[in-house]
């Protein structure tokens, strides 16, 4: 665990050493400010105008995240200091989830500010509090995901750039499947075909990261959206880990 705090320590300064960090937490911090404040003029609802503005940061973070997750591991290889990791006595899984912690306090500080939004609110209106509770869940919950994407794909590139289109192609496609129709069209004697792909629309619509993440707006939580979020999490820091150790072997 010493080992996890030291490089989550070491990843949180490099954020707020690194231009990028201060880049892209700027722009990040001030779009969804911007658009809490768009929603807060053109609505009298307290509720719609604070949880639309929870929504608006986790779809801005969508194009934030590949941006602050490119360097996790993809830098230390252009650098040359994953060999150091790699002989060093400290175990992958550490290496992975250090780096992991970092971005994600960092992250934290950058959605910080969006509380604020509910002093704004509190001052002009009587929010329900179970939607805005349900809503920062999910907040959270897409953010621990959207990270380990990134962090996975960092894993697996030898550049910055490829890393950000990697994860950004992976999110933003995560993101469009919630188009997919709910149920395939009828197709004439094909009942068998129609099934199939009845299942195949399900699935792809279950994968969406829209289909889940809009569902904690309602201020109910579903235990399907929380294993979806948790278990992908989980599944993208595992294949990191695997990523890491395969160094070893090159």
């Amino acid at each position: 665990m010493r080992h996890v705090l030291a490089l989550g320590k070491r990843e949180l300064i490099s954020y707020f050493l690194s231009p990028v960090g201060y880049v892209v937490g700027f722009l990040f911090v001030g779009l969804y400010t911007f658009f809490f404040y768009l929603s807060f003029a053109g609505s009298s609802d307290a509720n719609e105008v604070l949880t639309s503005g929870v929504a608006n940061v986790g779809i801005i973070a969508i194009f934030a995240v590949p941006f602050l997750t490119m360097g996790l591991l993809a830098d230390e290889r252009k650098s040359g200091t994953i060999e150091m990791l790699m002989t060093a006595p400290i175990r992958d899984w550490e290496v992975v989830i250090g780096k992991y912690m970092g971005a994600v306090i960092y992250v934290g500080c950058l959605i910080a500010p969006s509380l604020l939004q509910l002093a704004v609110v509190r001052m002009y209106g009587l929010p329900e509090w179970g939607p805005i509770i349900s809503a920062y869940l999910g907040l959270t919950l897409l953010m621990m995901m959207l990270l380990a994407l990134g962090l996975f794909f960092s894993a697996i590139s030898k550049d910055l750039l490829v890393a950000v289109m990697l994860s950004f192609v992976a999110l933003m496609t995560l993101l469009i499947l919630g188009m997919v129709p709910e149920s395939s069209p009828a197709i004439e004697g094909s009942g068998l075909f129609a099934n199939a792909l009845h299942y195949v629309f399900a699935f792809l619509r279950y994968a969406s990261v829209g289909e889940h993440y809009m569902n904690f707006f309602s201020g109910v939580v579903n235990s399907k959206d929380v294993v979806y979020f948790v278990s992908a999490t989980i599944f993208a820091l595992f294949v990191s880990t695997l990523a890491v150790e395969s160094r070893k072997w090159k």
